[in-house]
């Protein structure tokens, strides 16, 4: 039986590259992965027997085509399991996307910690380590990634910010924080837009650290 539930995939993402990037640092942490790209199957049965849930994709779906407006797949019974998943004691991975289109005022919204904003073009910026005194952040060091500058509304008041990332031209973000949720834990990095992003060693290892940060391992 799965410990894990992986969503992702979506208009501008493709599932495999998350699938077979952090899908491996999870299964690597002893987690047998369900990985499903349908987002039909995020409800409070299928989380009831879960240790973690990571999801990789916007909050977009397109039932009338690419070229009509898009509509939010989330429903309300979904905020709903996952908010009470993670107050139960479960840990929830959001990952790069995952706070964009979502509902902003509800469980999902609380759960997470943060909002998306918007993203520049696909480009080459820096990230700063910004908490060197957390376990997400050990071993890991500044870097370039070439990647979607994600800007994030973040609850500065209760999550832990970790990284930063800026912009060449200096406009900077929050990259990656954390919180305690009642029994439960929740990590938000905001790099993985192509598989390569994955890939950077560094990416790698706040993946590693925030795995095993949030399975308490």
């Amino acid at each position: 039986m799965a410990d894990a539930l992986f969503l992702a995939g979506d208009r501008y993402h493709t599932a495999e590259d998350s699938f077979s990037t952090l899908g491996k640092i999870i299964e690597a942490a002893g987690l047998e992965v369900e990985y499903t790209t349908d987002f039909t199957a995020i409800t409070t049965e299928a989380l009831a027997d879960k240790k973690l849930l990571v999801i990789h994709r916007d909050g977009m779906e397109w039932p009338n085509g690419n070229d009509a407006d898009p509509e939010r797949w989330m429903q309300p019974h979904q905020e709903e399991a996952i908010e009470n998943f993670v107050l139960g004691g479960g840990s929830f991975m959001p990952m790069h996307n995952s706070g964009w289109n979502y509902p902003h005022e509800g469980g999902y919204r609380r759960t997470l910690g943060g909002y998306w904003q918007f993203h520049p073009s696909f480009q080459k910026f820096d990230v700063h380590v910004y908490n060197h005194d957390h376990p997400i952040t050990a071993g890991v060091e500044s870097y370039e990634i070439e990647d979607e500058q994600h800007f994030i509304w973040f609850d500065f008041e209760r999550v832990t910010l970790l990284t930063r990332s800026q912009e060449k031209e200096g406009r900077e973000a929050a990259s990656g924080f954390c919180h305690e949720y009642g029994f439960g834990r929740v990590v938000y990095l905001a790099n993985g837009h192509k598989k390569s992003s994955h890939e950077h060693p560094m990416v790698q290892k706040l993946q590693t650290n925030a795995v095993r940060w949030l399975l308490r391992a």
